[in-house]
């Protein structure tokens, strides 16, 4: 292997990773005898949780947006029908380690969450990997070649072996 076929490699891999890293939203399948979703993450300044909320029968949700120190933020009640989809968004006022709770009052529902970057850091691997890439592939393309490669035969050889 080349130095330069590791660069194609490396940025390859950079390129398919952050693919992954963005495309792939898991939604959450709450059932209505789970207990309230929880969870939480690390936001800097301007970052926001941004909710997809479908509800298999009518009810009402109530969203609860809590900093590090476990101080309420915000706390959301919405009346939703059977099916009906509620966007919602929940913004960091500062960095640190934010927390929100869904309820679904008993009721089974269909939740995406996604992070939205302010500074969108998280889109750093398609320059990075594009860049690593790209030097792959010149590296690749401006290597002379050697003796031993131009000697290779490019035509189909045919070989009998005798019993």
């Amino acid at each position: 292997m080349k130095m330069s076929d590791a660069f194609i490699l490396t940025g390859l891999t950079l390129l398919l990773g952050g693919l992954f890293m963005h495309a792939w939203v898991t939604p959450i399948n709450h059932k209505a005898t789970d207990p309230p979703y929880a969870n939480g993450a690390s936001l800097m300044w301007g970052d926001q949780f941004n909710f997809d909320i479908t509800v298999e029968n009518e009810t009402i949700i109530r969203i609860v947006f809590k900093n590090e120190t476990g101080g309420v933020l915000s706390a959301d009640s919405v009346v939703l029908a059977a099916g009906e989809l509620h966007q919602h968004t929940l913004a960091a006022p500062d960095a640190g380690y934010y927390s929100y709770e869904i309820d679904t009052k008993e009721t089974g529902a269909i939740i995406y969450v996604e992070i939205e970057r302010k500074l969108m850091l998280d889109m750093l691997p398609f320059p990075v990997g594009a860049l690593i890439l790209a030097m792959g592939l010149y590296q690749r393309s401006a290597a002379p070649q050697t003796q031993a490669e131009e000697s290779i035969p490019t035509e189909v050889m045919d070989a009998v072996l005798d019993d």
